[in-house]
């Protein structure tokens, strides 16, 4: 016998109790198994000890499938991109590029790295400095709008570069309208694999730096992955090109198309751009992901 089938009225009020219900069990079970697992840490970002909470089902199997990755590096990717901070929300990728940009500005006399980015946007050293956020980070962006010289903006699709689309500015790697030498730090995540023209995206991010300035970022690197490749290209008219098997982010096939794949000349790609580089919590390995690269503008 079938189910006898639901009310309208009824469904609409019972289906987002069920689901959040359904949300709160996953949190006490994944909260549980992080401390049992001993996985208690300190955060970065918001500065308190909490558990760590590890998701293994934020990385899909289609994604799995079409990066053909072992299950080693599948929970690397998982652990890249979750290990949640139960007091903050800031996953792993998130929490290692705050540790960066704490090691990397240092505030205080004598100068040492702040205890986490909460505290250290509140410092004098941190508000002098000028920050772009080029695609909002989530777990760090939050904390860093409260700097006085934050710029924060997003890519919108067929909206113009600078434009304000519901109220957060629109900004194109390829051709960013900040001024040159705007900028002391700018900071993407997971963005740079997504850009069709990667030479023209640093060039930017080169330009808007002042000498001496900083780029820190996250990519996603596979540890046996000799040379960069390219696996789409945007033709003129606006299509693409595929040149080998399409891979999207976060789902395989759903998500934002990977135009770059990068290998471990990342950092001879980066040096003919003006860039020097320096890896964060490097190598790349089949049980660590979540490298944080840290970018220098150089001047010949």
């Amino acid at each position: 016998m079938g189910r006898l089938p639901m009310p309208g009225p009824i469904k609409r009020v019972l289906v987002p109790i069920w689901n959040e219900a359904h949300r709160l069990g996953w949190l006490v079970r994944e909260q549980s198994a992080a401390i049992l697992s001993g996985s208690t840490s300190l955060c970065s970002v918001c500065g308190k000890v909490r558990p760590m909470i590890y998701r293994r089902r934020v990385v899909p199997e289609k994604l799995v499938e079409r990066w053909g990755l072992t299950p080693e590096l599948a929970a690397a990717l998982a652990r890249k991109e979750s290990s949640d901070c139960a007091g903050c929300g800031a996953k792993l990728r998130a929490r290692r590029l705050a540790s960066v940009i704490l090691e990397t500005f240092p505030v205080g006399s004598p100068p040492a790295p702040a205890r986490s980015l909460a505290g250290w946007v509140k410092s004098p050293e941190a508000a002098r400095l000028r920050v772009a956020e080029i695609n909002r980070i989530d777990g760090i962006h939050e904390v860093l709008r409260a700097l006085p010289n934050f710029a924060s903006s997003d890519y919108h699709p067929g909206a113009l570069p600078g434009e304000i689309v519901e109220g957060t500015r629109s900004e194109d790697l390829t051709r960013l309208t900040y001024r040159d030498e705007s900028f002391d730090l700018v900071l993407t995540s997971e963005s740079l694999e997504h850009v069709p023209d990667l030479d023209a995206a640093l060039g930017e991010i080169r330009r808007v730096l002042v000498p001496g300035g900083r780029h820190i970022f996250t990519i996603p690197v596979l540890p046996d992955e000799p040379r960069t490749f390219s696996r789409a290209e945007l033709r003129p008219d606006g299509s693409i090109k595929h040149l080998a098997a399409s891979i999207h982010h976060p789902g395989g096939d759903v998500g934002y198309l990977v135009f770059t794949e990068f290998g471990a000349d990342l950092p001879e790609i980066l040096r003919a751009a003006g860039f020097e580089l320096t890896v964060h919590f490097g190598p790349v390995r089949d049980d660590d992901l979540a490298q944080v690269y840290g970018c220098e503008r150089i001047d010949s």
